[in-house]
């Protein structure tokens, strides 16, 4: 492979399409009419974007698992639909709970609006628009830096881990930087079952002491009673004896 084929295979694998929010009606859309929106724009990307179809599972699921607002009825509002799309544009890089954390965190603790998310996503668009650009140029300077000929296999095979190594720091740094700024939002559901599970088992605990002791009480008046029994069987017997002097 040569360094201009490399360039255009770089130029063809960042060839995805975006709905803009320009694209998208202000009023509300039912699902279907969504998807259809997103299919649209879609039907220009590369064949590698193509097939990572938007599909009503996944929208219902970003609902369910909290990445998107709550919804009223069956209709979705712009906001809405910029929410799931920048769920779909993280997917391939972050995880659903990594997702959550940015989205919920932008709302929560940054109290952000639904037109400050709308402003995001446009400025979001904006600089995928130069990274598109931008791509091609940082893996051919990486490359020649680094001193790697891909028209060589042994070098091709180092460039591809090397390329791969600088995704995987971007992405971590992503994943500290999100990290730093936005609170977990499971963690307070995970610490109210944490605090459940702990008072659950306390209380277990408190009923097993309690049960013991009621145990220890019953065994310990047992054996008195029986003591008691001994005794007044032992006095009974003694009385009904003859007196040996007799």
């Amino acid at each position: 492979m040569t360094e201009k084929e490399l360039g255009a295979l770089i130029a063809a694998a960042v060839q995805d399409k975006d709905l803009t929010d320009t694209d998208i009606p202000a009023i509300d859309l039912y699902l279907d009419q969504i998807l259809s929106l997103v299919a649209d724009k879609n039907k220009d990307a590369a064949p590698r974007y193509r097939e990572r179809a938007l599909t009503k599972t996944m929208i219902n699921n970003y609902s369910k698992d909290g990445l998107i607002s709550p919804i009223t009825g069956k209709k979705y509002t712009k906001e809405h639909i910029i929410e799931m799309l920048l769920v779909y544009a993280l997917k391939n890089t972050l995880s659903i709970g990594e997702i959550k954390r940015v989205l919920t965190g932008a709302r929560n603790d940054c109290a952000f609006t639904g037109a400050d998310m709308t402003e995001g996503y446009r400025r979001f668009l904006a600089a995928k628009e130069t990274n598109r650009a931008r791509v091609g140029e940082i893996v051919l300077s990486l490359l020649r830096e680094d001193e790697l000929d891909v028209q060589n296999d042994r070098d091709f095979f180092v460039a591809l881990l090397d390329i791969l190594s600088l995704s995987a720091y971007l992405k971590t740094v992503a994943q500290e930087m999100l990290e730093a700024r936005y609170s977990d939002p499971d963690e307070a559901e995970r610490e109210r079952r944490e605090r459940e599970k702990n008072e659950k088992r306390e209380r277990e605990d408190a009923e097993k002491q309690k049960k013991r002791e009621r145990e220890e009480a019953e065994k310990a008046e047992k054996r008195e009673r029986s003591e008691r029994e001994r005794e007044e069987k032992r006095k009974e017997k003694n009385r009904v004896l003859p007196d040996p002097a007799d």
